[in-house]
């Protein structure tokens, strides 16, 4: 079927729609959610941050007990992003509350009041430019809104360009810093937030 003129955008939205979908995690996926973060989290810093020292962070920050810890928090969520083939190809932590971590230096007090916490935001690189981020991105706001939150926030790697491009036009600023302990490595964080106002508040164009 062609498409063209205003029935484009819709065209757009079905076809992703018809692609992935997002959803919420379950605690008996918690082995699968471990190995999953664990294998994103090597795609994403593996060149960056070798071994052995990256392998000692996943097996303590990726551990299969961390994550069911985590979906038996009530103020935690953990959403998938679901392939039509039922593959999962991204997910996203939400945790409710401000930033914490003694290393934590915020230069401006963060929007709202009520801030809820991306921890940690992974999308498989074989997804990476399909519009998979932004879905995920409107879906922690979503998450957010439901939990009545009015902001969120994450810690963000200060030489990571590309995510930093993308959190900047998502609405994200930056309100302080932060240090990321990585072994014996310091890395420099950078503490990054926006507000939720309206539904379209920091909406992503599409790519």
């Amino acid at each position: 079927m062609a498409v063209s003129g205003g029935d484009s955008k819709f065209a757009r939205r079905l076809s992703d729609a018809m692609t992935w979908s997002i959803r919420a995690a379950e605690r008996r996926e918690a082995p699968q959610l471990a190995t999953f973060a664990s294998i994103l989290f090597r795609q994403a810093y593996e060149i960056t941050h070798p071994e052995p020292t990256i392998s000692d962070y996943l097996a303590s920050s990726f551990a299969v007990p961390r994550f069911a810890r985590t979906l038996e928090d009530p103020a935690s969520t953990i959403l998938l992003v679901v392939s039509a083939n039922g593959s999962w190809i991204g997910y996203a932590e939400l945790h409710q509350g401000p930033p914490t971590a003694p290393t934590t230096v915020l230069t401006r007090a963060l929007p709202g009041t009520t801030p809820v916490e991306i921890v940690r935001f992974y999308v498989d690189q074989a997804w990476h430019g399909q519009g998979v981020a932004q879905a995920l991105m409107r879906a922690c706001e979503e998450r957010a809104r439901m939990r009545a939150g009015d902001a969120l926030w994450l810690q963000a790697w200060g030489e990571a360009p590309k995510a930093l491009r993308f959190y900047e036009k998502a609405g994200f600023e930056v309100y302080g810093t932060a240090v990321f302990a990585f072994g014996d490595r310091a890395d420099g964080d950078l503490i990054l937030a926006r507000g939720l106002g309206t539904a379209d508040a920091g909406r992503l164009p599409a790519e």
